[in-house]
């Protein structure tokens, strides 16, 4: 699953040189560091997804819902901070961050609803 969401997040690329392109140095910042801060929590899950998937059902959601609580406020902190402590334009950062995050989302969970298609056709 981690490298699917890697080659889906090839698809930001253009978005990102853009923002380098099109807005100034604080705005596009912004931009960049909403997309990688919605990246990093995805990728995250990605990898909790990979490595837990295939234990005990029970062992894995503890460990998947213990790790969205994590992720929650690990994200909670350095959104706190990206906009507390440095320059970045707050509407791009945010608005980035948003909607990336929803991308990645997305994509993970319709990579996630395969991985459990597929484990309960091997039943």
């Amino acid at each position: 699953m981690l490298p699917k969401l890697l080659k889906v997040s090839l698809l930001m690329l253009p978005l990102i040189v853009a923002a380098f392109f099109l807005l100034n140095k604080t705005q596009s910042i912004g931009v960049v560091s909403g997309i990688f801060l919605g990246l990093g929590s995805i990728l995250v899950s990605a990898w909790v997804i990979d490595s837990f998937f295939e234990r005990e059902w029970e062992v894995f959601n503890k460990v998947f819902f213990l790790s969205v609580i994590g992720r929650f406020f690990l994200v909670l902190i350095v959104f706190s901070i990206l906009l507390g402590a440095t320059k970045i334009d707050e509407i791009y950062f945010t608005v980035s961050f948003i909607i990336s995050y929803l991308c990645y989302s997305m994509t993970e969970m319709i990579f996630f609803n395969k991985l459990l298609v597929e484990k309960s056709s091997k039943k």
